[in-house]
């Protein structure tokens, strides 16, 4: 017998405790800002609406770049390029603005290296050009290295006449193949 009064003393608290469980249910409806809703005449039948959440595609206009790509556009902007006069291979004053921009550039970013390009119009022989070519790639490394970039970060390369950046056989293609052009090494 009190085996049995224990047993419906049991099943009378699991019962208040499963009744007092489903009546906070009840209370446990959200309000729009995620709170509790404390309102009495809440009804957990209260439509709610769905907006539609799908995804939209995005369309880019540019494609990612690695930072390689993104230091070279970057130096690009800077200026990549000095131009030189026929036969010449000193640094005009036009041409140091756009060194001292590259060295600016390269203040900011001491890990990478880069190689200098000479390079000559088509006029002369082959040697010469390329000796021409060597001078003008050493002016712009002698000029950084004089702001203060270390000399083991620049590497000069002459192309001579080989290698020209405009083909043509005008005044005008022979000024744009004058130059030297700074490219970064990966």
């Amino acid at each position: 017998m009190f085996n049995f009064l224990r047993l419906i003393t049991i099943f009378i608290i699991f019962s208040l405790l499963i009744s007092c469980a489903n009546e906070n249910k009840d209370n446990l409806l959200l309000d729009a800002e995620g709170g509790t809703s404390d309102s009495p005449d809440n009804n957990i039948d209260d439509e709610i609406e769905i907006v539609d959440n799908t995804a939209q595609q995005i369309e880019m206009e540019e494609v990612e770049l690695t930072v390689e790509e993104k230091l070279s556009s970057e130096l690009i902007e800077v200026g990549d390029r000095v131009f030189f006069g026929y036969d010449e291979s000193t640094i005009s004053a036009e041409s140091a603005e756009t060194l001292n921009k590259q060295y600016q550039f390269l203040s900011r970013n001491p890990g990478i290296s880069i190689t200098v390009e000479g390079h000559c119009d088509e006029r002369g022989t082959r040697e010469y050009n390329l000796a021409l070519g060597e001078r003008r790639a050493s002016a712009v490394k002698n000029y950084l290295v004089s702001l203060g970039v270390e000399s083991s970060r620049i590497t000069v390369i002459s192309y001579g006449k080989e290698k020209p950046t405009v083909e043509g056989h005008n005044d005008w293609a022979w000024t744009q193949n004058r130059t030297a052009i700074t490219f970064i090494n990966n």
